[in-house]
């Protein structure tokens, strides 16, 4: 009876273990700020924290601070993604898609967002950016998000706004985001996200064949172990 409470201390502790090994390499903070890129530049795609930018056509940037884009762009001292509309300098289109391969999902906590210029009534740069996320599962959840149009290029003000998330991103499991900026009902407008912060869940990895076995065997042990023990109570 000792050996068998033992025994299933043991096992539910071994198991105690494995869970929070779990949970360990579960959900975890990642900013996206795509400061691995060095410099500013045009791309088919963009690439950063373990995501990927996509536009639904032509190409999207990386802008340094403001500085490759006339007129000015918005500018917040280090890199952005620049998303815009044929016929900008950088030429890009939206609305750009945000995927993962990396993660099986995550949720938006944070997110800073900017004109491409300074001045959407001209057409070069969105009065508001419509966030819509794909759920794990199927189904969406999209946030509208108002651009003051006020950025002065490099120094002076702050030309990047920090969004007001509603507080279904903090509970929705997304498996993509897509980003397209309007004015009124004129799509494919410019705009630069950074400093995307989300949740992420890593994909769960099974557990190696060599594990298994070693497993196995320390179950197949313990058996035995057990066995014999009861075989030399009925004995005594």
């Amino acid at each position: 009876m000792r050996f068998t409470r033992l025994f299933g201390l043991r096992h539910a502790a071994a198991a105690a273990a494995l869970a929070s090994a779990t949970l360990a390499a579960g959900a975890a903070p990642v900013l996206v700020d795509f400061s691995n890129y060095g410099s500013t530049g045009v791309h088919a795609v963009v690439a950063s924290g373990g995501f990927t930018f996509t536009p639904a056509a032509g190409t999207i940037a990386v802008a340094a601070n403001g500085t490759n884009c006339l007129p000015t762009c918005a500018a917040n001292g280090s890199t952005a993604l620049a998303v815009g509309r044929v016929g900008l300098n950088p030429p890009s289109v939206a609305p750009v898609t945000m995927t993962t391969a990396l993660y099986a999902s995550f949720r938006l906590t944070g997110l800073d967002y900017a004109e491409l210029s300074n001045n959407f009534i001209n057409g070069w740069s969105a009065s508001s950016i419509e966030v819509t996320g794909m759920l794990l599962g199927g189904g969406t959840v999209s946030q509208t998000l108002s651009l003051d149009g006020i950025n002065d290029g490099p120094g002076g003000g702050t030309d990047f706004e920090t969004a007001v998330l509603a507080g279904f991103w903090s509970t929705s499991d997304l498996v993509s985001l897509q980003f397209a900026g309007f004015i009124g009902a004129d799509d494919n407008q410019a705009f630069q996200l950074d400093n995307i912060a989300l949740d992420v869940t890593r994909v769960s990895q099974l557990p190696e064949p060599g594990s298994l076995a070693l497993g196995g065997l320390a179950l197949a042990a313990a058996w035995q172990t057990r066995r014999r023990a009861a075989v030399a109570r009925r004995s005594n």
